[in-house]
């Protein structure tokens, strides 16, 4: 292992992997906080009647391992619905917690999964007045065109494939194209409980690439489609790449030393441990 050029700030806990027993929970969320992690993303899904709630699938079991959709049921119903369901806080209660935490460095990476509630969740984060520190995400280019215009000083970080995805990946994601980079308004009113994403051919242009750095954000791939050209233009733009995700060290130093990633998506605590 080498690490000695790796500080925690180049750490992004992912989904907070590794701190409690289930990803995307408010008691994996204090245990980050609490071990000092500065880089904290979290996926936020929308309830039927439309409370933001953190959970990665548009989908989840219930008591029964019955596979029930998110979308199809209000938040307030969760508890009863048994299995995973929970165990999903709702976003203000996880805005609450890090309001009132001590680790006040903490930066909030809010991956966005549905399409349609920008103001609510814009909303909350200006509530616990955390604007400061978030990061707005998300694999679908109108969440950030619309945030872009609700808080252009809030950095946005565009998801998605950069090179051709697999047969795999296509059959659980609606995936839309781009074969010359330009990131197209889609203008669709909601998009609600499903799985998409970009599959994007060549480096972004055009108002996708604006929107990046008229806030100072920057992208996030899969750390196995990185290239170092694409990691050359995305800074010389003066934007952060960000690749997922890690569980061991061998990954992370190949791609410190060759690539020179900004920030790392981990998913497993040991990396964390040999870094403080």
């Amino acid at each position: 292992m080498d690490n000695s050029k790796l500080t925690i700030d180049a750490l992004i806990s992912h989904r907070f992997r590794g701190f409690s027993k289930r990803e995307n929970t408010l008691e994996g969320l204090k245990a980050a906080l609490d071990f000092g992690v500065v880089n904290l993303e979290f996926d936020v899904r929308v309830a039927a009647c439309g409370t933001p709630v953190i959970y990665h699938d548009e989908y989840a079991l219930d008591k029964d391992g019955k596979r029930l959709y998110l979308c199809d049921y209000k938040a307030a119903s969760f508890q009863g619905l048994g299995g995973r369901f929970p165990y999903m806080p709702s976003l203000e209660d996880l805005l609450a917690l890090v309001s009132a935490h001590a680790n006040t460095k903490a930066k909030l990476l809010i991956d966005i999964k549905d399409y349609g509630f920008e103001h609510e969740i814009h909303a909350l984060v200006m509530l616990y007045k955390l604007q400061k520190r978030t990061i707005y995400v998300s694999w679908l280019p109108d969440v950030l065109y619309r945030l872009q215009e609700l808080a252009p000083t809030i950095p946005k970080c565009f998801s998605h494939w950069c090179q051709n995805i697999t047969a795999k990946i296509a059959a659980k994601h609606h995936a839309d194209r781009s074969l010359d980079g330009h990131i197209a308004h889609t203008n669709k009113p909601y998009i609600h409980g499903i799985r998409t994403g970009w599959a994007v051919g060549k480096p972004i242009v055009g108002d996708m690439l604006d929107v990046l750095q008229n806030s100072n954000g920057g992208i996030c791939v899969p750390e196995s489609m990185i290239t170092r050209d694409l990691r050359d233009y995305y800074n010389s733009k003066n934007l952060f790449v960000s690749t997922y995700s890690y569980t061991d060290w061998k990954a992370i130093n190949t791609h410190k030393n060759t690539l020179g990633i900004d920030l790392y998506f981990i998913d497993n605590k040991r990396i964390f441990d040999d870094v403080v």
